[in-house]
């Protein structure tokens, strides 16, 4: 594993230049990069390259850049992108990239999922055609040696109810995607610790595919302990609650030899920031990791 800065993911945007020096003044091993706004901006890849091999910064995670669970017009014109994304992530050093797979379905007609049949009918649909999605960005990604690492969302809150409940654990992610793993080998977990906590699970749940199949982490403790109505952007950095669950993720990681980017993700929002100065939270980002990064036995 090794600590990887990335600004967006505590509320800050920054070019990508800006994040590669952040990186290396605060001490982070990587550097996450939004490769969509690299391409956009005709940024010189080659330059931001050289400029992150003189700092001997990794690749960390990108940012997936596209919403494939949009309809089929803008997920196919997305779709055509994505391989000069890929390219370009892949010049950069950035293999990992991630989503969250959907909790529940488009909201359906009042009555019709008092119906059992009706119930399996729409998860396995809406099953079915996320598959179908993932497996062709899947293979977009392999060409250019990226991997897809799915997360879920776990906090209860962000629920609507007016849909058929699809994945709400790491458990039923693992299980009920695993026809996609076995058909693409380059396809993962995002083992995000937030989650993990917010949908009750323990590290366990998050790591059955095994360490190697974990191709990004995220980090952050909950904010409020009451599970029941956590909403998503309550957030703290790792190590500041009593959940402890950052501290087991990464443990358990180290013990399996993952070598994947670990992302701090506390998002805007965490009142742990007392202001957007952008390195002071690079700092704090960096010195929460240290808090919870399994310690190395002396010689």
């Amino acid at each position: 594993m090794y600590a990887s800065w990335n600004a967006r993911a505590v509320g800050l945007a920054a070019s990508a230049a800006e994040s590669i020096e952040i990186a290396a003044e605060c001490g982070f091993e990587g550097v996450d990069l939004l490769v969509r706004d690299i391409v956009e901006a005709d940024a010189d890849i080659r330059a931001l390259r050289r400029r992150m091999d003189d700092l001997g910064l990794r690749g960390g995670g990108w940012t997936l850049p596209m919403n494939w669970k949009n309809d089929r017009e803008a997920f196919e014109r997305d779709l055509a992108k994505l391989p000069r994304h890929a390219e370009v992530a892949a010049e950069l050093g950035l293999f990992q990239t991630g989503t969250w797979v959907r909790y529940e379905t488009d909201p359906v007609a009042d009555g019709i999922l008092a119906s059992p049949r009706a119930r399996t009918k729409a998860f396995d649909d809406a099953t079915a055609w996320q598959i179908e999605r993932l497996g062709r960005i899947a293979d977009v990604l392999a060409e250019h040696q990226s991997r897809l690492g799915l997360e879920i969302i776990g906090s209860r809150s962000e629920r609507t109810g007016r849909g058929a409940p699809l994945i709400a654990t790491y458990r039923e992610l693992l299980e009920r995607f695993k026809p996609l793993r076995d058909a693409h080998s380059n396809v993962g977990v995002l083992a995000d610790a937030y989650h993990l906590d917010a949908s009750g699970e323990d590290v366990d749940e998050a790591l059955a595919w095994g360490g190697g199949a974990v191709a990004w982490v995220h980090l952050a403790d909950p904010a409020n302990p009451d599970r029941s109505t956590l909403r998503d952007t309550e957030r703290a950095l790792p190590g500041e609650s009593d959940a402890g669950l950052c501290r087991r993720l990464l443990a358990a990681l180290d013990h399996l030899g993952c070598d994947a980017p670990v992302t701090v993700e506390p998002l805007g929002a965490c009142r742990s920031f007392p202001s957007e100065d952008m390195r002071e939270r690079a700092r704090m980002a960096r010195e929460s990791l240290n808090r919870v990064w399994p310690e190395r036995p002396s010689a």
